[in-house]
């Protein structure tokens, strides 16, 4: 490990200490004269694509738009025509100058690379974030937005929106009751990526489109020449701006998992891909986890990610017409094995111990699917809105303190993308890998000048 970082993660160490020491003043007074029956006022950061679907999806639970800022007007054309009175800017670091006593909340629906130093610097404005999933999109950025907010008491939620869905109740439910048994095994997927990866070279560089501020794209990475191979969507399978596969659907769907077994950061992990990662995700991997004792089951659970074209076998026993589909998390049982589909969907039994299909499943599907009812979903975006007004850094589910750990653990798999066939061992006092300073390098990054992400 390079001086520098050692440096670094000392520095931060001593930050979030002190953090941790810091008096904080009552949520109200984070307002203004707010009361938590004024509505509530947010900047939207990133406003094409997804961003717009925050914006709408914030103001049709009572948010009040106040200011946009993006980088690209094309990319962002219909939100900045749609609200055409609102006040829009380039620089996230000029709208929160201008409306820091407008605003009381951020929604952050950037690329994953600028993803902690707008949200770090909205928090230190004591202002409420919402921010996409994967929260960051390195391992330190996690732990500073997390102490961040603590420090400043600020309403957090990451954009995993089937948190807050009822089948993440199901499953819960299904593990409260012992539905599954003895845990055998986790399996959980996607069909990502559905964007270019596996390259081994720099794109060959282009002119910058007049629409497009590429400086403030780039935020704190390193300068380099544009190419349309990284926007608007390709930047994903970069490793420099995105989490490849597994930062776009791990946190969607290694939820239930996480959440039911509180399974917080691995002991183990390791990697098979398809290419030698360089400076793009491979085209497809598999990751293997391993967690010593659960906090709920006492025991270890072993988890295991596919993407591309890859999937588990389903166990003994389910339909032999049943597959994984596209997206989804599979929990093997002793008792009941059992799947569900994309963001934490509702989970379906599907074979009963070792036996083989037939009317027991059935039985067991009928249960379920009526003790799926009592539940209902909640609204991902409304929860922290009214979580807000109330001063309740406590109320969203998906908050930091649980999003930032589940983050760092997807994470880790995603950086043992760069060591294939290798076992990483997690040291958890020291916060790194006790086998592979090489590794170790990767889990912080030093930001450009001017885009600060330090406590």
């Amino acid at each position: 490990m390079s001086k520098s970082i050692k440096t670094n993660r000392r520095n931060f160490l001593k930050a979030t200490t002190a953090a941790a020491s810091v008096s904080i003043l009552p949520s109200h007074m984070l307002f203004g004269k707010n009361t938590p029956s004024e509505q509530f006022r947010f900047a939207q950061i990133g406003c094409g694509g997804k961003g717009a679907v925050d914006m709408q999806s914030t103001i049709n639970v009572g948010g009040k738009l106040v200011a946009m800022c993006d980088v690209d007007t094309q990319r962002s054309g219909s939100s900045i025509k749609k609200h055409k009175d609102i006040p829009l800017y380039s620089d996230y670091r000029r709208l929160l100058d201008k409306h820091d006593k407008d605003i009381d909340g951020v929604v952050v629906s950037t690329p994953d690379h600028t993803h902690a130093c707008i949200a770090l610097e909205a928090i230190k404005r004591g202002k409420h974030v919402y921010v996409q999933k994967p929260l960051t999109r390195t391992f330190e950025e996690c732990q500073i937005l997390n102490a961040a907010a603590k420090k400043y008491n600020v309403v957090t939620q990451m954009g995993n929106q089937g948190h807050a869905g009822e089948g993440l109740k199901l499953w819960q439910q299904m593990q409260d009751e012992d539905a599954f048994g003895e845990i055998k095994h986790v399996h959980t997927w996607s069909n990502r990526p559905l964007w270019p990866q596996g390259m081994q070279a720099k794109p060959s560089k282009e002119a910058v489109p007049k629409h497009l501020n590429w400086d403030l794209w780039l935020g704190p990475v390193a300068a380099r020449d544009y190419s349309s191979k990284y926007l608007p969507f390709d930047w994903r399978g970069w490793w420099d701006f995105g989490c490849g596969a597994m930062g776009d659907m791990a946190c969607h769907n290694m939820d239930p998992a996480f959440w039911i077994f509180k399974l917080g950061l691995p002991d183990t992990v390791k990697a098979t891909v398809s290419s030698p990662v360089r400076m793009a995700y491979p085209e497809w991997s598999i990751v293997e986890y391993t967690f010593n004792k659960s906090e709920v089951t006492g025991k270890p659970i072993k988890l295991t990610w596919y993407d591309g074209a890859k999937r588990p076998e389903m166990p003994h026993g389910s339909h032999p017409k049943l597959t994984p589909g596209g997206n989804g998390c599979m929990i093997e049982g002793s008792k009941i094995s059992a799947m569900g589909g994309l963001c934490a969907g509702r989970p379906r039994p599907i074979s009963i111990g070792e036996q083989d299909y037939g009317k027991h499943v059935k039985e067991h599907e009928r249960h379920w699917r009526a003790e799926a009812k009592k539940h209902k979903d909640d609204d991902n975006y409304g929860l922290w809105v009214e979580a807000a007004k109330a001063g309740n850094p406590d109320g969203p589910g998906a908050k930091f303190d649980y999003s930032a750990p589940f983050t760092q653990a997807i994470l880790l798999g995603c950086l043992a993308l760069r060591f294939p066939g290798q076992e990483l061992k997690w040291d958890h006092a020291k916060s790194q890998f006790s086998n592979s300073e090489e590794a170790n390098q990767y889990l912080s990054f030093q930001a450009r000048k001017g885009f600060n992400i330090t406590l």
